[in-house]
């Protein structure tokens, strides 16, 4: 590890890259297969049918894999390039130590400390999606039917993206650097929990976005894919101000035009 560490710079950072793309390619793969446009179009096998989606009760073993099946996948594709920033600091600095012949954790221990956080969210998720089935306020295709709660998630995730937790947050998210600094540890069990603390720190940032797909459609893959893109926009931009700035207006917008036509309907 010390030698590849040595070879150069690049080095790490193109195997990380490698291992990002091949795991969000998978997650968008799994997500197009199993979505109206892969079922429509053949691109779910018979065996992808059978296990990956759900049937008529909500709270069934069936139904729940498959939900935190889609979940997971969600958060591989949404959230996990949106953690390249934080996972490349992590490497750099450990270079650094590398070359000063201190053994360090390897990336991969941060990268599952940071997805147990998303993971435990998907399973909040789960029981969410589930319990609104249940109450028939989601659609088959995975929209909330009630417009005034459609218009309540709306506003109140665009109103979340002037707050200043979120951006208290999202700082640490974009400034990655002196965090690490602060609170570093080479040992796996601290590189572990430093993965747990800054996914938590991206979940407090994202996790009002990620709930805007009830509204957008859970299985719609362009919107899936535009917030995505907004959240991963937000951690990588020098001043992420405006792009979180923008997306709130843009979903206070939605937020008030669905108040108006539940109002008005």
């Amino acid at each position: 590890m010390r030698n590849l560490v040595k070879t150069g710079a690049g080095t790490p950072h193109l195997l990380m890259w490698l291992c990002f793309g091949a795991v969000v390619a998978g997650a968008w793969i799994y997500l197009v297969a199993v979505s109206p446009f892969g079922l429509q179009s053949g691109l779910a096998s018979d065996l992808l049918r059978s296990l990956c989606l759900a049937d008529d009760d909500p709270w069934s073993r069936r139904s729940i894999t498959a939900a935190f099946v889609m979940w997971a996948a969600m958060v591989l594709a949404m959230m996990l390039p949106s953690a390249a920033p934080m996972v490349a600091t992590y490497i750099d600095i450990a270079e650094a130590a590398a070359d000063k012949s201190i053994a360090v954790a390897s990336p991969v221990v941060l990268c599952l400390g940071y997805l147990l956080v998303w993971l435990v969210f998907c399973v909040a998720m789960v029981v969410l999606q589930a319990w609104l089935q249940q109450a028939g306020m989601l659609s088959q295709g995975e929209v909330l039917t009630h417009p005034l709660l459609a218009a309540a998630v709306l506003l109140g995730a665009g109103a979340y993206q002037f707050t200043a937790i979120k951006h208290a947050c999202l700082h640490k998210c974009v400034s990655p650097m002196p965090w690490f600094l602060a609170n570093w540890r080479e040992d796996v069990p601290g590189v572990f929990m430093a993965g747990v603390r800054q996914g938590g720190y991206c979940l407090a940032c994202c996790w009002a976005m990620m709930l805007v797909m009830f509204v957008a459609g859970l299985m719609n893959l362009f919107w899936m894919a535009a917030i995505g893109l907004v959240m991963i926009a937000e951690k990588t931009v020098a001043n992420a101000k405006p792009v979180s700035y923008a997306s709130g207006c843009v979903m206070l917008g939605g937020g008030a035009l669905f108040l108006f036509l539940a109002v008005s309907g």
